[in-house]
């Protein structure tokens, strides 16, 4: 009675190694992980792109951002800049198109009229570590107080985001 246990025993591991060895290898599913925020120092580059689904209607383009202070809690100020640093993990080498995020307390851009509670452009990536997304408050309006959300999307998924406090002080 023994033998035929094991027979069996045998045929199945056979099998489950078979299966196995004909099985296609499990990719990692993509992820972004945050590896810096706060206020920063950017340089402008003179470039900025339309982004129609944003407060302002354009984004402009920075280099060699710089954190200053790695904080959520944002003083609002004319010229302050803040934003989040992120890696990107199982995108493969291709380009990645990313959504990008900020949910913010209410904005009304005085040349359009438009109120919005949500910025969002698509951009593709091609860098995966240490890509930074900033927002800059280059306009009396966009000085709001309250929470700030940068929030990361791929294919309509959330992957990351940051939470940030902005703070008006009284002068």
């Amino acid at each position: 009675m023994k033998q035929p246990v094991a027979i069996l025993l045998l045929a199945v591991s056979v099998l489950a190694g078979a299966a196995a060895a004909g099985s296609a290898p499990v990719r990692a599913q993509p992820s972004i992980s945050i590896v810096g925020y706060g206020q920063y120092r950017t340089k402008k580059t003179g470039e900025a792109f339309p982004t129609p689904r944003t407060a302002a209607g354009r984004t402009v383009v920075v280099f060699r951002p710089r954190l200053v202070k790695r904080t959520n809690v944002i003083f609002g100020q004319l010229g302050r800049h803040f934003g989040v640093e992120i890696d990107l993990h199982g995108f493969g080498e291709e380009p990645v198109k990313l959504t990008i995020r900020t949910v913010h307390p209410p904005l009304t851009n005085p040349e359009t009229g438009e109120t919005t509670r949500v910025s969002e452009y698509d951009r593709y990536i091609e860098e995966r570590r240490n890509v930074f997304f900033g927002y800059v408050f280059s306009y009396r309006w966009e000085l709001a107080e309250g929470e700030w959300v940068r929030q990361f999307f791929y294919r309509g998924r959330l992957l990351a985001q940051q939470r940030f406090r902005v703070v008006i002080p009284l002068n």
